[in-house]
């Protein structure tokens, strides 16, 4: 089985914007990070000038950071805010040594490197303790990871605290026909609005798009939750559940080593659904349909086509 060639260099323009359900906020209201709800001003913003409007492809690399993005149909130019509710920490540094770049229709956000010495973290009734430290364990409670480079925790809404420090929050705020590629080792990522195409790997955290044309997601640590592709999807979810609520496009392969899969196929999906869990359940929705060529296994775990 092929995936269709993607494109992810090059924004289409001409892709008709999936219509909201309701009136766009004006650019200045739109507020997605945790710090920014809190009333905590960006360490770092960017905003192109008119000269550059339309469809951008967003590149955004990231040691450690929550990512939120949403594309507008009030926005005509790119706009980026980087956050960090912990100003003397080494992440309110990076914030501000982010580099931003936009070059016609290529916008780049670029987090340098941080390094953090050890640290303590408290989680419920446990002390946790990260690099060579007298008590150290390997393993995972919930939104807690403990791994050979540190301790992280990640919340469910949104932000993240790694090594006892907060970590850095990245808004991006798109024009309508754009695209996402995103890099993070540690942090989630969310979006609103309808992607053009989005590349995602992330290799500690949770990644929720609202609406996607085409897509590929590699998700090592975290769910993957999906409310419409229109185009193709290609999933890769090492350690984690996945949902796409509607799948109308013409090709979707999911594969999940550890975790459920929830997938529906909408009435006007066609071409190829392959869906894989190694180790969990599959429910796959919309699956009885003749002229589509319809794939679904879970070798250790319930399958059921509906």
């Amino acid at each position: 089985m092929t995936n269709p060639e993607t494109n992810f260099e090059i924004v289409k323009r001409d892709v008709q914007e999936v219509q909201a359900r309701t009136e766009p906020e004006p650019v200045d209201r739109i507020l997605l990070a945790e710090a920014a709800k809190s009333g905590i001003e960006p360490l770092n913003t960017f905003t192109s000038d008119d000269q550059e409007s339309g469809p951008v492809l967003a590149t955004v690399t990231a040691q450690a950071a929550t990512l939120w993005t949403a594309v507008d149909a009030s926005v005509s130019v790119p706009t980026v805010r980087v956050y960090c509710a912990d100003p003397n920490s080494p992440y309110a540094q990076a914030a501000r040594d982010t580099q931003i770049q936009h070059n016609g229709n290529q916008l780049s956000v670029t987090v340098p490197r941080i390094t953090v010495p050890v640290r303590a973290v408290a989680h419920g009734s446990r002390t946790y303790v990260s690099g060579s430290a007298s008590s150290y364990s390997f393993s995972s409670f919930g939104d807690m990871h403990i791994n050979s480079s540190g301790v992280t925790v990640t919340s469910s809404t949104g932000g993240v605290v790694i090594n006892g420090h907060q970590g850095i929050e990245i808004e991006l705020l798109l024009p309508s026909g754009s695209g996402l590629s995103s890099t993070t080792s540690v942090g989630s990522v969310r979006t609103f609005g309808h992607l053009a195409a989005a590349k995602i790997d992330a290799s500690s955290g949770s990644v929720h798009l609202a609406s996607v044309g085409r897509t590929q997601i590699e998700a090592a640590s975290g769910s993957v939750r999906i409310g419409t592709v229109t185009e193709a999807a290609d999933i890769n979810a090492a350690s984690g559940s996945v949902k796409v609520t509607q799948h109308s496009g013409q090709y979707a392969r999911v594969r999940a080593a550890s975790g459920s899969v929830t997938f529906t196929i909408a009435a006007e999906a066609s071409g190829i659904v392959d869906v894989q869990a190694a180790s969990g359940s599959v429910t796959l929705y919309g699956s009885h349909r003749p002229d589509m060529t319809v794939t679904a296994e879970a070798p250790s775990g319930t399958l059921r086509r509906c």
